[in-house]
């Protein structure tokens, strides 16, 4: 899936769901050279064998940008980067975390996790934020 960011950047999803056994932990991640893709794919399907072959992406006009959110008690929850964006040298990263409320949940570990390739270049951009919103979401 690829889509337009509010500030004009656009991103095509590359994974999005619960990364495998943990998946390297939680936080913001960029990939901007070569060689950090392979391996950063491999982090995220750690205990899968084999690993399947990461998706073909183009460093010299694309950044990975991945958000994770670290391992949740259960399954219900996601996140979801939805706006990727430079502002001055600054690489603006908007995601949301849905979290479960209410209703059966299932007691099995999860980590979100969702991988964009954003249309930025290497060199575009000096420094990072994010803001991520955490919004509750009613479970059937």
């Amino acid at each position: 899936m690829s889509r337009a960011s509010r500030g004009g950047a656009s991103f095509r999803t590359l994974y999005h769901g619960s990364a495998a056994d943990g998946g390297g932990g939680y936080g913001l991640f960029l990939i901007r050279r070569s060689g950090g893709w392979a391996r950063h794919w491999a982090s995220i399907n750690t205990g899968m064998h084999p690993v399947p072959p990461p998706p073909l992406i183009d460093l010299a006009h694309e950044t990975v940008v991945t958000l994770a959110v670290g391992r949740r008690p259960t399954l219900g929850y996601d996140v979801t980067i939805e706006d990727v964006t430079v502002r001055d040298a600054t690489l603006v990263v908007t995601g949301v975390e849905r979290r479960p409320v209410g209703g059966a949940t299932l007691d099995m570990v999860c980590s979100p996790i969702h991988v964009v390739a954003a249309r930025i270049g290497p060199d575009a951009f000096e420094d990072m934020v994010l803001n991520l919103h955490i919004k509750a979401q009613d479970v059937e």
